[in-house]
């Protein structure tokens, strides 16, 4: 009587290695997500932007319209009130603290891109928005 030997070796049908493949696809796909809002949540993680916003155009209303648009983003609201004067044509951004990096996500959430620098070392907040006339052109929905 012959010997019976044990093949090591399975054969998968076509079916089972279709399924094989679709479940590698859909476990790379479900990384990359994972990856992908793992970096999102790094973007919260930094310190907020401390603004203080006031309205430089005599408009009411508008600097606490433009704060609620803010607290959307990684922006703390510190403060918002009047100018000394409501000559204000220009919407812009005084820097207070000197960082560049804060200053560039400031620019990125709100469009500002005019800025004059007074920086002061023990002030509160790190950026002044001066609300001006062209608030509309800042203030996406």
């Amino acid at each position: 009587m012959k010997k019976r030997t044990h093949n090591k070796f399975y054969t998968l049908s076509t079916t089972s290695l279709m399924w094989i493949k679709i479940s590698l696809i859909a476990l790379i796909f479900a990384l990359l997500g994972a990856c992908q809002k793992s970096g999102e949540e790094e973007k919260d993680l930094l310190p907020a932007v401390k603004v203080r916003i006031l309205n430089g155009c005599g408009i009411s209303g508008v600097a606490s319209e433009f704060s609620d648009f803010l607290t959307k983003h990684n922006v703390d609201v510190i403060g918002v009130g009047n100018s000394r004067k409501f000559i204000y044509d220009k919407t812009i951004i005084i820097v207070k603290r000197d960082d560049e990096q804060d200053l560039n996500r400031l620019i990125k959430y709100t469009g500002i891109t005019r800025r004059a620098f007074a920086v002061e070392n023990d002030s509160e907040e790190d950026f002044q928005i001066i609300i001006g006339r062209d608030y509309q052109n800042y203030i996406k929905k």
